[in-house]
């Protein structure tokens, strides 16, 4: 199998990605290259420009007649942001237009004045497909997702250095008694989910945002950030995983929300940090399970064995040794997920 020792997991956040930004500029400057990265939302966009080799990935991100302007964000809700999404007005007229013009509920007029589409995407086919073209070319592995929000399902999306790291086989046998019986969230017997490949409709997918509206969602998935903001438990492979994301374990009192937009802030990233949470808990959950095995198989070993167990790093970001052995002590190694 390539390379497993370095994995990130960068987070997206409702159009926030500087943190990204940040972070990979970084990991450059420092010289540190992963063998893989997963990305979700906007992130996508920023680590396409790491892999073209951006120097500045920061100017990228913002808008130099933006940057220094108080009135920033409240600009780029009434006119969008240059490139990326305006709003909506051909398609507010139009539906305000399409018959019939008079109703009764509060429905009628929800639909009419109050959709769901706010703005629409902007970004050109050629910057859709110079994206595809930036992760399939490279030597780097690139994982993102999608969600298809008829199914509620997730969807997954790589490119061949990506195939060669992630492992197709659950590392852990998943016992019957155990299964989920929601076929949305089960694993085929053994296997684990199918990456598929990155083509310029999977990105528009990707980067699809619910404010775009959800009569004209491409390939009926959306921004994967909606049912997973980070990309971690498929990562049980590989060394080290490093996650990025823009979220506070805690606030202090005095950062308490204190508005309407405060607490609707704050219920994004609390909403958003639920599936990471429970992706990497279950997976430190394993690896203390493994060194406790570990703990107890030391004292039977006799002068005719050979063991080696690792103990699982408990610091985030999360650690594990480089080895493809079952997740369990045998005559030769262990191996934490």
């Amino acid at each position: 199998m390539a390379g497993t020792r370095l994995a990130f997991a960068l987070a997206g956040l409702g159009g926030f990605n500087a943190h990204g930004a940040g972070f990979l500029q970084a990991a450059r400057d420092n010289e540190i290259e992963p063998d893989l990265v997963t990305a979700t939302s906007g992130q996508i966009v920023v680590l396409a420009a790491y892999l073209k080799g951006a120097k500045d990935l920061k100017k990228g991100l913002i808008d130099k007649a933006l940057e220094d302007n108080p009135f920033a964000q409240l600009q780029i809700a009434l006119l969008g942001y240059p490139g990326v999404f305006e709003p909506a007005i051909a398609e507010a007229v139009a539906r305000i237009l399409t018959p019939p013009y008079l109703g009764m509920g509060i429905d009628f007029f929800t639909d009419r004045f109050l959709p769901a589409q706010l703005y629409k995407p902007t970004r050109t086919a050629e910057t859709i497909k110079e994206l595809a073209d930036s992760f399939n070319k490279s030597h780097i592995g690139v994982l993102f997702n999608a969600y298809n929000p008829t199914t509620g399902e997730g969807i997954l999306f790589g490119n061949d250095a990506a195939r060669e790291r992630m492992k197709t086989e659950t590392s852990i046998s998943i016992l019957s008694d155990q299964k989920s019986r929601d076929p949305r969230i089960a694993k085929p017997s053994g296997r684990e989910q199918a990456i598929l490949a990155i083509t310029p409709r999977a990105i528009e997918s990707a980067l699809w945002l619910s404010l775009y509206g959800f009569a004209d969602i491409p390939n009926r998935q959306m921004d994967g950030a909606y049912h997973r903001s980070c990309i971690v438990s498929e990562l049980h492979n590989f060394d080290r995983v490093i996650v990025c994301r823009p979220l506070a374990n805690g606030w202090s009192g005095d950062t308490w929300p204190k508005s309407y937009f405060d607490v609707q802030d704050w219920n994004t990233e609390m909403w958003f940090s639920v599936g990471y949470k429970v992706e990497v808990d279950a997976m430190k959950r394993i690896n203390s399970l493994v060194d406790r095995q570990c703990s107890s198989v030391r004292g039977l070993t006799g002068p005719d064995r050979d063991i080696t167990c690792v103990s699982a790093s408990r610091r985030d970001p999360i650690h594990t040794p480089d080895h493809d052995a079952e997740p369990a002590c045998d005559s030769r190694t262990s191996n934490a997920i």
